[in-house]
């Protein structure tokens, strides 16, 4: 299943690539820098810095920051590659082997993803698959990391105004699925949950 939707995105990306360098004179490129919320369920991993450490360390949902850009391959039909990058970090004392100590632990994902949409201005709605890299790092008393990189998918709906000049503005929901495994701690990382974006940028024709 992984190599399937791994070959899926590099699929994808080279049409993207190629029909970014065959563009008609119709057809629109578009560029846009994205901000937004991202609340994962995290799941397993906040259990374990409960139960092994005996704190109230756990991550929480964050800002979120991405790069898109996007190629209309018909006036309904257009792909969108995208590259995000989520940050969560908790701290505090805790008990390690019967001494108290403190923490500090830092969750990183960079998701690379493409996704297909379907427009019927100004709604429209797709769906992506994606990969998921992600890592874990604890430093103070003990010190590690461990990292995955899952297959994940999302859908997604929004909303497009266009301004003078080319200019975009979206408002986009979305729903991932990705869950990370990190044997080096025993835990796993539940990265499903909500995202709310907003994006702005430029088309070019």
């Amino acid at each position: 299943m992984r190599k399937k939707a791994v070959g899926f995105i590099i699929a994808g990306i080279l049409v993207l690539v190629f029909g970014l360098v065959s563009t008609p004179a119709r057809a629109e490129v578009s560029l846009g820098l994205v901000g937004g919320y991202y609340s994962p369920n995290f799941g397993e991993i906040n259990d374990y810095l409960a139960d092994y450490y005996g704190t109230d360390l756990k991550f929480e949902a964050r800002e979120m920051y991405e790069l898109a850009v996007g190629f209309d391959v018909t006036p309904h039909f257009r792909l969108r590659l995208e590259y995000q990058d989520f940050q969560s970090k908790t701290r505090g004392m805790g008990t390690y082997f019967d001494s108290y100590s403190w923490y500090k632990w830092t969750l990183t994902t960079t998701p690379l993803i493409l996704s297909a949409i379907y427009r019927a201005t100004p709604f429209y709605m797709g769906a992506g698959v994606g990969s998921f890299p992600t890592r874990v790092e604890v430093s103070g008393t003990q010190i590690g990391s461990d990292r995955d990189s899952p297959i994940g998918f999302v859908v997604l709906a929004g909303l497009e105004f266009m301004g003078e000049e080319e200019i975009f503005l979206n408002l986009e929901a979305r729903y991932v699925s990705a869950e990370a495994d990190l044997d080096e701690f025993g835990t796993k990382v539940d990265l499903s949950g909500f995202q709310v974006c907003v994006t702005t940028g430029l088309k070019f024709k």
